[in-house]
């Protein structure tokens, strides 16, 4: 009986468990006479997961929020304290040690939303969001000076109007809640989505132009419904792989089928 396959897209990873320091040691001296800290071993760690199963890989995550965070002297906990100003060189390291490990890499990294700052500057909540926005702008070109193919923006929220009107093209996709589906939809035509919300789908598509499929926590029942409603060549299984056995996970996602008269 055959069986239909679906390419895998990683939105990203969850920050690895640390081994103890001695497992360390090889990487260590690896490293020797570098700039690279712990961040380092854990964009590499997270993207030497993804085998060639993968077909879409992406360094990063949520976690890597830190890094940016970092690189912004002008916020301290979270809090704007001046104009932002960007010292990116660890990023740029980053971007490109990912980059020679593993071609055409994304890069998943927090959205403008899911930075959390809160404003002690600007007295204005319109002029803060349009300065950290062109804040993350700034960052993900640099990244993408640097060896980054695209990024995927991971909101914990919902998308703010400022943010709705930056990062166009084919270069971002925007990973959000399932609650707010229909806002990302009103400026982008790729849509990721959890199993849990693909009885939502046919809906979607009735009022929006939807042109690829990425649905996470994917199963062989909520493929096959995505499937009727979409050519299977626009379906993907995608995820964010756990802190541990991620290799584990992103083979385990590459391997679901679904029988063709389930189709």
């Amino acid at each position: 009986m055959r069986e239909r396959s679906f390419r895998v897209r990683s939105l990203g990873s969850a920050k690895p468990a640390v081994p103890a320091a001695e497992e360390l040691g090889d990487w260590i001296r690896r490293h020797a006479g570098t700039a690279a800290d712990l961040t380092t071993w854990e964009v590499e760690e997270t993207l030497r997961s993804q085998g060639s199963e993968v077909w879409f890989p992406a360094a990063g995550g949520i976690w890597y929020r830190d890094r940016i965070l970092a690189a912004f002297p002008n916020v301290s906990e979270q809090r704007i304290s001046g104009e932002f100003d960007l010292h990116a060189a660890d990023i740029s390291a980053d971007c490109m040690i990912a980059a020679g490990i593993r071609k055409g890499c994304w890069w998943a990294v927090p959205s403008p939303q899911a930075l959390h700052l809160t404003d002690g500057y600007f007295a204005d909540e319109d002029t803060a969001s349009e300065a950290v926005t062109d804040a993350v702008t700034r960052v993900c070109r640099v990244m993408r000076d640097t060896g980054a193919t695209g990024h995927v923006l991971v909101y914990d929220g919902v998308p703010d109007a400022v943010d709705q009107e930056h990062f166009s093209g084919k270069r971002f996709l925007r990973y959000v809640p399932d609650a707010f589906l229909e806002i990302v939809l009103e400026v982008q035509r790729d849509l990721i989505l959890s199993a849990d919300a693909v009885p939502r789908l046919a809906e979607l598509s009735d009022c929006y132009t939807i042109r690829q499929v990425y649905v996470t926590g994917p199963t062989t029942e909520a493929l096959a419904e995505v499937c009727r409603l979409f050519d299977p060549d626009n379906v993907f299984c995608a995820g964010t792989a756990p802190e541990v056995e991620q290799e584990e996970y992103w083979k385990n996602l590459a391997e679901l089928r679904v029988h063709i008269r389930n189709v």
